[in-house]
C-alpha cells in the first residue's frame, strides 16, 4: 500500500451557514451599537479571524449598552445579548482547531467577562487550568496527516488545540497539567509550554516482546470479512513481526493474538473511533478475553469511506491503541506500530532553489526562506511514505535499539578523521551510524545532531519495488550515504537532507537525489563541518568528516519598540537588531516574549535579515489590559546566542 508524497500544508474550513450567519450577526449588532461603532469597518468576508474580531468587538460594545440603559431597556436587549454570544460561542468552537491562535486573540480576560451579564456566562470562554493524563492521536490519510491531542482529567475529556509548536517531547499516557481558553470541551493553548508534566513520564516499553492483541471487527450494515482470522495473524505476527525483530537487532518482537470477527453496533456511515474502540473491547471481554495483559491493541475494520485515514495510532502509550481501516497488511502495520513505541513520522528536509541548483556538493543551511519539510519525505522508512524499509538510525537511537546497552553502538564524532559504517539493516554489534553535533540551543540545552547511515539492500531494507516507476532505486541508494538531523528530545524532528536540492517531480525524484555519493561533499559553515563520502562496499560505507578549527564569536542584541506607549488597539512593532564580533548576523532565529500586565505571554518567531534585523508586530486588543508590557527577544544561530529585552506602557 503505497502512501500519498505531499508537502505540509495547513487546512482551512470554506464558508459554512455558521460563518454567514456570525457575519450577518456581527454587522448588525456593530450597525445598532453606538454611534461610533456603527462606522467600524466590516472586516473582509474571507478572514474567519476577523469575523471572530468582529463577534467580539459586537458582545462587548451591546454589553457596554446594556450597562447603560435603564432597567426597561436592558429587558429590551437580553435576547440580542444572548443571541450575540451563543453565535459567537458556535464560531469559535468552529474556529479553534483551524486557527487556535485567532482564538486567544479574541479570547475575553477575566476582568472583562466578570463585567459582562452574568446570563451570558454560559456562553463565554474561560481560562482553565486541568490536570490529567495526555494523549496524542495521529491519523495517516490518503490527503495529508493530522495530530490530534487531548487530556483525560476527573473534569472530563479535552481537546487540546496549539497556536504554535505542539509538544512532542511528550508521548502518550504522561501526567500533565495544561492551561487554555475552554470552549466546550476544547481548548485552545498557546504552545508546548502551555502543557506541564506533573510527574516523570513512564518509560517506554521498546524492548522484548510486545504484547499485541487484534480485535477484528464489521459493522451492523456491512458485515463483511474482508481477510481471515488466519490471514491477519500473518501479516502481524509473521511479516511485521520479522520486521520489528530484524530493526531492533533482534531486541523487539511482535506477540499476541488475533480475535474476531465481532459485529459491533454501529453503521459504516460515521467514523467514531472511540466508540469502535470501546465496543471491540466489549465484544472482547463477552467473549472471555482478558485484554490487560496486552501493552498494544490494535482494532481493524472494513474499509469505510466515513473515515478519512487508513490508519490512526496513539504516540506511544501503555496500552497503545491503533485503528486499521481497510487494508490489513505489513507496510500500514509496521507505520501504525511505529507510532504506537512511541515515533513520530520520518520526515525529508528539502532546502531546493535556483542558487544552489543540482551541485555536487550542498551547503546548509540554506538562504532563508528555501527549506520546506515534506511530512512523509523519508521514503526508505517505514515512518516515511514509501514502503517499510528499516527506522533511520535517528529513530533508532530514540527506541533504544541503537546506542543503548546492548544495541549496535553510533559513533558520536568529536574530531576529525575517516570513519566506517556498517550498512544499517546488518545483524552485528558494528557502528551503525555517525552523530555529529549541529548546534545546541542555549535556553533548553537540547542538541540537534547530523545522522550519517549507510542503506543497502539487505533484509527488509531490500523489499524495494522495482516496478517501472521505480527502476533504478536499488542500484543507486547503496552508491552513497545518507543524512538526518534530529534534535534531542524532539520525537517529530527527525529529517533527511536531500544533498541534491531540485525541482522533484515525484516521490522518486526526491529518493534518487537524496543520498551524498562517492566523492561529493556536504558542508554545513555554521557548525564547522564537512562530510565527505570516501568508498562505499556492499556492505557499507567510509565517511571523511572534517570539523574546522573552533572561532570564537561572540553576538550582540538590542530589542527596540518603535513607540514607548500605546493605546488599546494600536499595534506595537517590536524589532531585534543581532551582530556578531559588530556585524549584522543573517539567518538568525528571534523569540519574541511579550509579558502582559497579567502574566499572560505572547510568543513568536522571526528570522534577521541580512542587516541583522527581525520584527514582530503585535497587535492590541481592545480588551488587553493596561500597564507595563516586557519584550525579550533571544537570538540563536549555530552556537551563538543573546537575549535583551525592553518595556513599554498601554493606556
Amino acid at each position: 500500500m503505497s502512501r500519498a508524497f505531499h508537502r505540509t500544508s495547513t487546512c482551512r474550513l470554506r464558508p459554512g451557514a455558521l460563518w454567514l450567519a456570525a457575519l450577518a450577526i456581527g454587522g448588525f449588532l456593530l450597525a445598532t451599537t453606538t454611534p461610533a461603532a456603527a462606522h467600524t469597518t466590516a472586516p473582509p468576508a474571507s478572514s474567519r479571524a476577523a469575523v471572530a474580531r468582529n463577534l467580539t468587538d459586537a458582545l462587548t460594545a451591546l454589553a457596554a449598552r446594556y450597562r447603560a440603559a435603564t432597567s426597561g431597556i436592558r429587558a429590551s436587549l437580553e435576547s440580542q445579548l444572548l443571541t450575540a454570544a451563543s453565535v459567537r460561542q458556535s464560531f469559535l468552537a468552529s474556529l479553534i482547531e483551524d486557527d487556535p491562535d485567532a482564538v486567544l486573540q479574541v479570547a475575553l480576560s477575566s476582568s472583562v467577562r466578570s463585567r459582562l451579564p452574568a446570563i451570558l456566562t454560559p456562553h463565554l470562554e474561560q481560562e482553565i487550568r486541568v490536570e490529567g493524563t495526555f494523549e496524542i492521536l495521529h491519523e495517516d490519510r490518503a490527503d495529508g496527516s493530522r495530530f490530534r491531542y487531548f487530556v483525560d482529567s476527573p473534569s472530563g475529556r479535552f481537546s487540546l488545540h496549539f497556536a504554535s509548536h505542539a509538544p512532542d517531547h511528550l508521548l502518550t499516557g504522561a501526567k500533565v497539567r495544561v492551561r487554555g481558553v475552554q470552549i466546550d470541551n476544547m481548548l485552545a493553548l498557546g504552545g508546548s509550554g502551555s502543557v506541564e508534566p506533573t510527574a516523570p513520564p513512564p518509560l517506554p516499553n521498546t524492548l522484548g516482546a510486545q504484547r499485541t492483541v487484534v480485535l477484528l471487527v464489521n459493522f451492523m450494515d456491512n458485515p463483511v470479512q474482508p481477510y481471515t482470522v488466519d490471514d491477519a495473524r500473518s501479516a502481524i505476527f509473521g511479516t511485521t513481526s520479522a520486521f520489528f525483530f530484524e530493526n531492533s537487532y533482534q531486541q523487539a518482537w511482535l506477540d499476541g493474538n488475533v480475535f474476531g470477527w465481532f459485529t459491533i453496533p454501529l453503521g459504516s456511515g460515521t467514523c467514531d473511533y472511540a466508540s469502535i474502540a470501546s465496543h471491540a473491547q466489549s465484544a472482547a471481554v463477552a467473549a472471555g478475553l482478558d485484554l490487560s495483559t496486552y501493552s498494544h491493541r490494535v482494532f481493524a475494520f472494513p474499509k469505510t469511506t466515513a473515515c478519512a485515514w487508513w490508519g490512526l495510532s496513539s504516540i506511544g502509550g501503555n496500552p497503545s491503541r491503533t485503528w486499521i481501516n481497510g487494508a490489513f497488511e505489513m507496510t500500514v502495520l509496521s507505520h501504525e506500530l511505529g507510532h504506537s513505541l512511541g515515533l513520530y513520522h520520518s520526515h525529508a528536509l528539502d532546502c531546493g532553489n535556483a542558487s544552489i541548483g543540482n551541485t555536487l556538493s550542498a551547503t546548509y543551511p540554506p538562504p532563508a526562506g528555501t527549506c520546506y519539510t515534506i511530512e512523509y519525505g523519508d521514503l526508505i522508512d517505514a515512518m516515511g511514505g514509501a514502503y517499510p524499509g528499516h527506522f533511520n538510525a535517528f529513530q533508532k537511537e530514540r527506541l533504544g535499539w541503537l546506542n543503548a546497552e546492548a544495541s549496535p553502538p553510533v559513533t558520536t564524532v568529536t574530531a576529525s578523521g575517516t570513519y566506517p559504517l556498517e550498512a544499517l539493516a546488518i545483524q552485528s554489534g558494528s557502528p551503525k551510524a555517525l552523530k555529529i553535533l549541529r548546534s545546541q540551543d542555549p535556553t533548553t540545552g537540547a542538541r540537534t545532531w547530523y545522522y550519517v547511515e549507510a542503506r543497502r539492500p539487505i533484509g527488509f531494507d531490500g523489499v524495494i519495488d522495482t516496478t517501472a516507476s521505480t527502476v533504478g532505486i536499488v542500484s543507486t541508494i547503496p552508491q552513497g550515504v545518507l543524512v538526518h538531523v534530529g534534535t534531542d528530545g524532539s520525537g517529530n524532528s527527525g529529517s533527511l537532507i536531500d544533498m541534491h536540492p531540485a525541482a522533484d517531480t515525484s516521490i522518486w525524484d526526491w529518493l534518487l537525489d537524496a543520498p551524498l555519493l562517492v566523492g561529493e561533499s556536504f558542508s554545513d559553515v555554521d557548525a564547522g563541518l564537512t562530510l565527505t563520502t570516501e568508498a562505499v562496499s556492499g556492505t557499507g560505507a567510509a565517511v571523511a568528516v572534517r570539523l574546522a578549527p573552533t572561532v570564537s564569536t561572540f553576538a550582540a542584541i538590542t530589542v527596540s519598540t518603535d513607540q514607548t506607549s500605546y493605546t488599546r488597539g494600536q499595534s506595537a512593532t517590536i524589532t531585534a537588531k543581532v551582530t556578531s564580533n559588530g556585524k549584522p548576523l543573517a539567518n538568525a532565529s528571534v523569540t519574541f516574549q511579550v509579558v502582559k500586565p497579567t502574566g499572560a505571554l505572547i510568543i513568536a518567531k522571526a528570522t534577521t535579515s541580512t542587516k541583522g534585523t527581525a520584527t514582530y508586530k503585535l497587535r492590541l486588543a481592545k480588551q488587553d489590559p493596561v500597564g507595563t508590557y516586557q519584550a525579550d527577544a533571544n537570538a540563536v544561530k549555530g552556537t551563538q546566542s543573546a537575549s535583551a529585552a525592553t518595556t513599554f506602557v498601554v493606556k
